[in-house]
């Protein structure tokens, strides 16, 4: 005995709960692309902080002039010209230069918060993909259950068949039935038989689907959790959807491509400074013809006059792509809403579905005995003894495939309402 619990045990243990199988769900590989991209994005975030700050280059350039650098003095109208060397023939400058934009007509503060709004966006994207990835597990899993409860009721069917097919044979055996009693009973024994094989390949097809979902392997699940959806308002609760909030960040990101094309609007305002040295050699001491010191300090100030009215243009269009997005995410949370309303409708139903579906299990459970107490007292034939079988088997299996229908159902209607809820409902720790 104990040696068969030793076997057991990792069995029973390895059965996989709707918990453990949702946080499972954080190894998919959509997760994992949208993971790589808001890396990125926080790079290009550093990138663009970057361009807030001072900017320094060094250079060296080397030059060797061909010929000697003259330079030409012509002395009166008749007088004879000149000549003296001007340069050296071998020139360097080397330089360390720092340029800052002191004003860029906020172009570059507006592209930093563009970064940061984006990256936000991207955060958003990816809580809305295990939004709907947790939809997908939730609908597995309950469909597994409705399995899993509909093989247990073929079994327990085929169980009965088989007691029910040992006393018809002993009720042939003795000239008390027909031939044909027996084999009805060993059709439907076939017909169950059939049956358990189709249920078992549908639920393996399933722990795929829930294996690729999950990136794992999965061949067993718990029960059912129990969820109590309290009193939500709707209309609240789904200004913090995952994909809502994105499309709140998206419209911010309009905003912020009006102003970088107002931006362009303002004049622009650089500094630039720079140590540099001249000289024949590396030393940057001159040439004896010119200084060696070159540093210098430079203002830029530059504003556009005309360009064909591009900016005025770039302005109108991004003012229109942000009427188009606010009334797209209007639109969009009302079309929430009205699904939010309807699957709050379906469950009402499926509720009032499990308690005729209860009594259905209880009235076909009540036949079946009836029907079996005949059948043993020669009262009643092989087929309807097989019918009040299969009614029931099929009464526990619907009433199986409800629980589950309503388990996927509150499920649905948390992860639509937004992930935030759906996890304090569940109480449970991403």
């Amino acid at each position: 005995m104990k040696r068969l619990i030793f076997i057991l045990l990792p069995l029973l243990l390895n059965a996989e709960s709707f918990i453990e199988i949702i946080k499972k769900v954080e190894q998919n590989e959509m997760l994992r692309a949208k993971e790589y991209e808001i890396k990125a994005k926080k790079e290009i975030l550093n990138s663009r902080l970057g361009k807030n700050l001072p900017s320094i280059d060094a250079s060296l350039q080397g030059l060797y002039l061909q010929e000697e650098p003259r330079m030409f003095l012509h002395l009166g109208i008749f007088g004879m010209p000149s000549s003296f060397q001007a340069a050296s023939i071998n020139q360097y400058r080397g330089e360390i230069a720092l340029s800052y934009p002191l004003f860029t007509g906020f172009a570059i503060t507006n592209m930093i918060q563009k970064s940061k709004i984006d990256l936000e966006k991207s955060k958003l994207e990816k809580k809305d993909i295990k939004r709907n990835l947790y939809m997908k597990a939730a609908l597995l899993y309950s469909e597994i259950f409705a399995l899993n409860e509909g093989i247990k009721a073929a079994n327990e069917a085929l169980k009965a068949v088989d007691i029910s097919y040992k006393k018809a044979i002993g009720f042939y055996n003795q000239g008390l039935i027909a031939q044909s009693e027996v084999y009805n009973i060993e059709a439907k024994k076939y017909e169950i038989k059939a049956n358990l094989e189709e249920l078992k390949s549908k639920k393996k097809n399933l722990f795929y689907m829930l294996g690729y979902l999950t990136k794992s392997k999965i061949d067993k699940i718990d029960g059912l959790l129990d969820i109590d959806l309290k009193k939500i308002d709707f209309e609240k609760e789904i200004e913090k959807r995952e994909d809502i909030l994105a499309l709140k960040k998206a419209l911010k990101l309009d905003e912020k491509d009006i102003l970088l094309a107002k931006s362009a609007l303002y004049p622009k305002l650089y500094l630039k400074a720079g140590l540099r040295g001249y000289g024949d050699d590396l030393k940057f001491d001159g040439d004896g013809y010119r200084n060696g010191n070159e540093s210098y300090v430079s203002f830029v100030l530059t504003q556009n006059i005309f360009n064909g009215f591009s900016d005025k243009a770039k302005i109108e269009a991004a003012k229109y792509k942000k009427l188009s997005r606010n009334s797209y995410l209007n639109d969009y949370k009302r079309k929430v809403l009205t699904i939010l309303k309807s699957e709050q409708n379906l469950l009402k139903a499926l509720e009032i579905k499990l308690n005729w579906a209860k009594k259905r299990v209880r009235a076909q459970y009540s036949y079946y005995k009836l029907t079996k107490g005949r059948f043993d007292n020669q009262l009643s034939s092989a087929d309807e003894l097989m019918r009040s079988i299969a009614s029931l088997a099929n009464a526990k299996a619907n009433l199986a495939n409800i629980k589950a229908q309503i388990f996927n159902q509150k499920c649905k209607i948390l992860l639509e309402i937004s992930l935030n809820e759906f996890i304090k409902n569940l109480n449970y720790k991403k």
